[in-house]
């Protein structure tokens, strides 16, 4: 619906008025919950600049940005109906000069930058819901810290906004091609409202709800540090880990043989990990999957994904070969299904709601495309973008693995009001345990793979009295 520059309540203008798709309306009801809550749903990313930057050059590109995509100039509506964009503004960069801080000094710095940029509120009724700040280091180094909510960005847009962002500084130095228009938000938002009415959405119902059929779901118990709350809670910190590349080698060779895609394999290891540490045999996970790409529309910035909930079956005498066929057979027929948000297959269902959790999804599992071909868009700049641990986690287990070094970084988001670092970071040990065990073996049964490794076993072995 346009609105050719009329005000809002609060005097602002507004270019046009879009009608929000349902899982924007799931985020934003999410995010009412509490600050903690929408906090929660905050996502930076910062580039690492190294080379001669034209600042005022980043400063145009920028604005550029924000004026090709709708939804990094919206806000939503008091009920959450709608996206209210905004018209182009200048000025969207936000510079600070660190150069003079002693190295210490600019270590604390950063760092605070960087929680502000995690820990700040958006308002989602008045905005910006996107924020970028470059911060000069030194002569030939900078940081750029951009920052958005997920009801307006997803983890496949910061590609997007990195590369796109790297193509308009390279044209307003005089060097670069100009990009080519990109896609509305408004026209994807209009192709989600007419897939829900569509009749075809009955066939992606019916398969969801046989996928979920029964009277009671699956609950994954992974084992607790303390004493669950009565009510959810969404504090949270990130364990680390960069997989061994021998083991992500041959994780990659064996789904290979398999016939499956890597991520299918890395999904089996991590399946097989869940079901070792709960001992339970049906087990839900979520995996995100990107709307821009079922859309065909790559270029696409916004809030476009959908969080598919995986039922695998697992159990000790299962061979691992014949978990990827399972896994793959289910992130297949997710994906040929995924037209069904995530928020509408729970309205569907009869679920016993416990306000301690989330009902049936609370752990996800991702793996992210390479983006380091984004960061070569700044052909005149040394260029490395890094994400930002969250303080707040809507899952309780978040697994997104990134590729970095030619390897896997494994980022672990997790709810500190639940487990403890030293537990996440023993999972973590499995699951690249499990992973190494089960390339080398997969006619392996599940309940026969490793799940030490030998350090680990001689270490465990000492202390036996």
């Amino acid at each position: 619906m346009n609105a050719a520059l009329k005000p809002t309540a609060s005097g602002g203008l507004v270019e046009c008025i879009i009608a929000t798709t349902e899982s924007q309306r799931e985020i934003w009801l999410g995010a009412t919950l509490s600050p903690e809550a929408s906090m929660a749903y905050n996502e930076s990313v910062v580039l690492r600049l190294r080379g001669a930057l034209d600042g005022d050059a980043l400063a145009r590109a920028t604005d550029r940005l924000l004026e090709r995509h709708q939804a990094l100039r919206a806000t939503i509506s008091p009920d959450g109906t709608f996206m209210l964009v905004s018209p182009p503004a200048g000025n969207q960069l936000v510079r600070h000069d660190l150069g003079g801080l002693a190295p210490e000094a600019l270590a604390q710095a950063l760092h605070a930058a960087h929680d502000e940029a995690v820990c700040t509120p958006f308002s989602l009724e008045h905005g910006p819901l996107f924020r970028a700040v470059l911060y000069r280091l030194g002569d030939d180094e900078h940081e750029l810290v951009m920052s958005a909510h997920h009801v307006v960005c997803d983890g496949w847009s910061w590609a997007v906004i990195t590369e796109q962002l790297g193509h308009l500084y390279a044209e307003e130095t005089g060097i670069g091609l100009k990009l080519k228009a990109a896609p509305l938000f408004a026209d994807f938002a209009a192709e989600e409202a007419v897939a829900a009415a569509s009749p075809d959405m009955q066939a992606h119902i019916d398969y969801w709800l046989e996928r979920f059929a029964g009277n009671t779901q699956p609950v994954l118990d992974l084992p607790l540090d303390r004493p669950r709350p009565a009510a959810r809670t969404f504090n949270s910190r990130r364990a680390e880990r960069l997989l061994d590349r021998r083991v992500v080698g041959a994780v990659r060779i064996a789904s290979t043989k398999a016939g499956v895609s890597l991520f299918t394999g890395l999904l089996s290891g991590f399946v097989a990990t869940l079901h070792r540490l709960t001992g339970q045999e049906d087990i839900v996970v979520g995996i995100p999957t990107s709307g821009q790409l079922a859309h065909d529309v790559p270029g696409l910035v916004g809030h476009c994904v959908n969080l598919l909930p995986l039922r695998i079956a697992a159990h000790p005498a299962m061979r691992f070969d014949a978990l990827m066929d399972e896994c793959s057979t289910a992130v297949l027929d997710a994906f040929d299904h995924q037209a069904l948000t995530y928020g509408a297959l729970l309205g569907q269902l009869s679920l016993e709601r416990d306000p301690s959790r989330l009902p049936l999804v609370s752990v996800t599992f991702n793996v992210d495309p390479d983006v380091a071909s984004s960061a070569q868009a700044f052909t005149t700049l040394d260029v490395v973008q890094d994400t930002i641990a969250r303080r707040y986690e809507n899952f309780e287990l978040f697994v997104n693995l990134r590729p970095h070094a030619g390897s896997l970084q494994v980022e672990a988001q997790y709810n500190t009001d639940l487990f403890d670092d030293v537990s996440v970071q023993r999972w973590l040990d499995m699951f690249e345990c499990v992973l190494q065990s089960a390339a080398h073996k997969p006619d392996d049964t599940i309940g026969g793979l490793d799940v030490l490794s030998a350090g680990a076993a001689r270490a465990l072995l000492a202390l036996q009295p």
